[in-house]
């Protein structure tokens, strides 16, 4: 018998057929499986080969071994007289038709089912980035769009991960420098490590026509970075390189100018003399300064909003600083990071705001004009000082040197709605968002802003295409729930979404909670909110907006007429809240404000005038339009609750058409806490929904 025919008798053939299929079907469900899993690249790759390497074993056992009635034996032991091989053929021939039938299925449903499925989460990255006012998966013939995926660290040690992470945001920092150049933010890109998914997905995702990938690993003294750039539309490799230098600032820098070169003459051209020698310009020349400031750099870009994590970031720049104190970079990051510690309300002692001003007059000092010099400048007018106009002259300087920066976008989108410039702030916000249309925050202070202005038909249906966008982002329910309220005074909708978040110690989440229980005048429920332990959570939080839990817990018992309970409390709240050592401007505001509140309605009018007055001189909304437009709305309840009814009527006609006010027509019309008002008709007329 021929070794082709002994091929056949044994069933080779068969099995073969057998494990080739399974092994399809296999390396499907791990495609699968990868992505929905979060696991890593190489465990697909791992399924592969393993499968690969069966493959020479499986077809030696099938010639070695028979399948017998008598179970699994080896085919010199087996009586040819007695066993007919063609029934273990036939049994295979059964098996691979099922197993074909399986693989068809598998194909048909990933073809027509999941298929189409997969492709809605581009659609709602679309859907998300039209809220910017430009289709992300539409990519324009001559588009100077270009996504750096998060560079791979080769180095094998976790350790290094924040190095590659490092250099991967330089890059994107001196790609923000290139004027016509759409560079997609590190925050949106971020998702997309280790990610399984198709370049030709994240593109469309995205909105890009060039994608780079790359690696960053360091032995020693010696640093290998490879890179490669990708036409989407044609998938050709426009360039690739590995460089392998030395272990310097300089040449690590050089490497980032180098494919920043690339980059644009395949997208653009050849770089101007000036972006050139913009490029060339060192940070520092220090390595160990520089991957300090690294470290600093990582401690921030957590998404954790945390005391903790800028308290490491501090060490680190600090550090940074020590070593080069001519660092500007290291030097604007550390102000940025005693803003932020005066802002968030961990630490806003003299000593801090003194050290802000040190760091903030090094960096001036080493490089004025500089990005990053411009943007703490920013920072300190806005978080310290509370002077927006300065601050926004500042942003406006750093983001003119990044025009490509999402960030620095964000930031003028941020301080111009301080100053009550909401259409240009919308604008600013959509640049941004097109820079960065992965970041669930910058689509959140979009809507967010879309609401305060009043745009509840535009801001409704982008309010739901980011929730499909980013299903977990509760501060996106919030605003839409909001929007429902104070668009067409909707508080089953707003439930509906309320109902649908989890409870948290977050702004969003408390205010909607607190306030849609008092709509639906359910005071009981009110109460039990305001037990939460995350409720309380914020409450007791250092910035919060001190004094809500003690004040409106005694504006409950008042509505529940338990006079004399409420009284208690809000004589409490108020003993509390005088006793406390506020050195921040923004929560000594909005302590006295609520002081006020709690006199007005515990009968002592000359008191709560008083303590509004000061308020009122610290945050007002034509000094702070956002901060501003809370307290004014508390204020115009106060004069009411004081007799002071037509300055009360003059400020409700004012802020319901203000942008940023608390006071809109259907929140009066709702809040059970103006029913002592409802008796003056030229209130009613005023708040009556339009």
């Amino acid at each position: 018998m021929s070794f082709f025919n002994e091929l056949k008798r044994r069933n080779v053939f068969k099995v073969a057929a057998a494990y080739i299929i399974v092994a399809w079907l296999l390396l499907q469900v791990s495609d699968t499986l990868v992505p929905a899993l979060r696991l890593p690249d190489w465990f697909h790759s791992g399924v592969a080969f393993i499968l690969i390497m069966g493959f020479p074993v499986a077809m030696i056992f099938a010639w070695a071994y028979e399948l017998t009635p008598d179970g699994l034996k080896k085919e010199k032991e087996v009586d040819k007289s007695e066993f007919d091989t063609s029934t273990t053929g036939q049994k295979l021939n059964y098996a691979i038709i099922g197993l074909l039938v399986l693989a068809v299925a598998y194909f048909s449903y990933d073809k027509f089912v999941r298929g189409p499925s997969n492709a809605t989460t581009a659609q709602t990255a679309q859907a998300t980035a039209n809220v910017a006012g430009t289709p992300s998966g539409t990519v324009r013939a001559g588009d100077r769009s270009i996504a750096v995926l998060p560079f791979a660290n080769r180095s094998n040690v976790a350790d290094d991960l924040f190095f590659t992470d490092g250099i991967h945001d330089d890059l994107l920092t001196q790609l923000a420098k290139i004027d016509d150049l759409k560079v997609i933010s590190r925050t949106s890109v971020m998702e997309y490590r280790e990610t399984t998914r198709k370049i030709p997905e994240i593109a469309a995702e995205l909105g890009v026509s060039r994608i780079l990938e790359g690696g960053v690993q360091r032995a020693g003294n010696r640093v290998r970075i490879n890179a490669q750039l990708i036409d989407v539309s044609t998938d050709e490799h426009l360039w690739a390189e590995t460089f392998d230098r030395e272990m310097t600032v300089e040449n690590i820098f050089d490497i980032q100018s180098e494919i920043v070169r690339q980059i644009v003459t395949a997208v653009r051209g050849e770089l101007s003399s000036e972006e050139s020698e913009t490029l060339a310009q060192l940070p520092t020349q220090n390595l160990e300064a520089y991957e300090a400031y690294m470290h600093a750099k990582a401690a921030v870009n957590e998404g954790a909003y945390t005391a903790e994590k800028y308290i490491r970031a501090q060490e680190w720049a600090e550090q940074a600083v020590s070593l080069d104190p001519g660092f500007s970079w290291a030097s604007a990051l550390l102000a940025e990071i005693h803003a932020m510690a005066v802002w968030i309300g961990f630490d806003a002692t003299p000593e801090r705001v003194e050290a802000l001003k040190a760091a903030l007059d090094q960096a001036v000092a080493t490089d004025p004009d500089s990005a990053e010099t411009q943007a703490a400048l920013g920072e300190y007018h806005y978080r310290v000082e509370g002077d927006y106009f300065a601050a926004l002259a500042a942003f406006k300087k750093a983001s003119a040197r990044q025009p490509g920066n999402a960030r620095m976008w964000y930031q003028v989108a941020a301080t111009q709605r301080r100053i009550g410039q909401f259409d240009e702030s919308i604008e600013s916000f959509e640049r941004a968002m097109r820079l960065d249309p992965a970041n669930p925050e910058v689509a959140s202070d979009y809507l967010l802003t879309l609401m305060f202005n009043g745009d509840y038909e535009k801001g409704t249906p982008l309010a739901e295409q980011s929730i499909a966008r980013f299903p977990k982002e509760d501060t996106l329910r919030s605003h839409l729930a909001f929007m429902h309220i104070h668009g067409n005074g909707d508080i089953v909708e707003a439930r509906r979404q309320l109902d649908q978040m989890r409870p948290s110690a977050g702004y969003e989440y408390v205010s909607l909670a607190t306030r849609l229980t008092l709509y639906e005048r359910d005071f009981e429920a009110a109460l039990r909110v305001w037990d939460l332990p995350e409720v309380i959570e914020f409450a007791n939080y250092q910035s919060s907006p001190s004094g809500w839990r003690g004040r409106v817990l005694g504006e409950i018992h008042l509505m529940l007429g338990e006079h004399d309970k409420a009284t208690r409390i809000l004589n409490e709240f108020v003993a509390r809240q005088r006793a406390r050592d506020v050195l921040a401007p923004k929560s000594r505001a909005f302590s006295l404000i609520n002081v006020a509140l709690a006199y007005a309605l515990t009968d002592r009018p000359e008191q709560a005038l008083e303590a509004m007055t000061e308020s009122q001189a610290i945050i007002n909304s034509i000094s702070d339009r956002m901060a501003g437009g809370a307290i004014d709305s508390l204020a115009a309840r106060i004069l009411a609750l004081t007799g002071q009814e037509e300055k009360a009527l003059q400020e409700i006609e004012r802020l319901v058409d203000t942008p940023a006010s608390r006071l809109t027509r259907w929140s009066a019309t709702l809040d059970p806490r103006w029913d002592f008002f409802r008796d003056n008709a030229r209130f009613i007329e005023l708040i009556r929904p339009e």
